[in-house]
């Protein structure tokens, strides 16, 4: 599912002419799907910013087998960043991006664990090819409790994480997506 009518009908022609049945493309807003969907995969590439968390966040509420995610640009967290403790870092424009691109996809990965996924990130290709090239791969736990200590566990970690990045500023990380 995409936005862009245009790339979801060349994706179905490229399936076709490949012999791939079974894959359906459809352009929208993945947020409308129906809670009822349970895919078994779910892919985002290259996703901007808050597009990438829309995706990973709707993924996990319809309870996807497996994500995969390969995010693309980091400016949300970039511009509320507000930890005196990494001003050694931050006061730097160009190294702020970068940790922000760190800090982004680890908060990403934290919030996949509190819905109940084993995570982790990987260099999907050569640095050489393009520096865009984190792959976040996301395994649902066979049965997994929300209500569990490991599952509250994990959400604590989440939300210190936030506040020590956000700090007053945490309570709205990604409310207005």
């Amino acid at each position: 599912m995409d936005l862009k009518e245009d790339v979801m009908a060349a994706c179905g022609r490229t399936a076709a002419e490949l012999g791939f049945d079974g894959m359906r493309f459809c352009a929208g807003d993945i947020r409308t799907l129906p809670r009822t969907q349970h895919p078994h995969l779910v892919v985002s590439l290259h996703a901007c910013d808050i597009a990438t968390d829309i995706v990973l966040d709707t993924a996990v509420e319809l309870g996807a087998d497996v994500i995969l995610s390969t995010p693309c640009c980091h400016r949300y967290i970039n511009r509320r960043l507000c930890a005196p403790e990494l001003a050694f870092v931050t006061d730097h424009p160009h190294l702020r991006a970068r940790l922000g691109e760190t800090l982004t996809d680890a908060l990403r990965l934290l919030r996949l664990e509190a819905g109940g996924y084993q995570v982790d990130a990987a260099e999907l290709i050569d640095l050489s090819d393009t520096p865009k090239n984190t792959l976040l791969r996301a395994v649902r736990r066979p049965g997994f409790s929300p209500d569990s200590a490991a599952a509250k566990a994990k959400r604590d970690a989440y939300e210190r994480a936030l506040s020590f990045l956000l700090g007053k500023n945490s309570d709205s990380y990604l409310k207005d997506i």
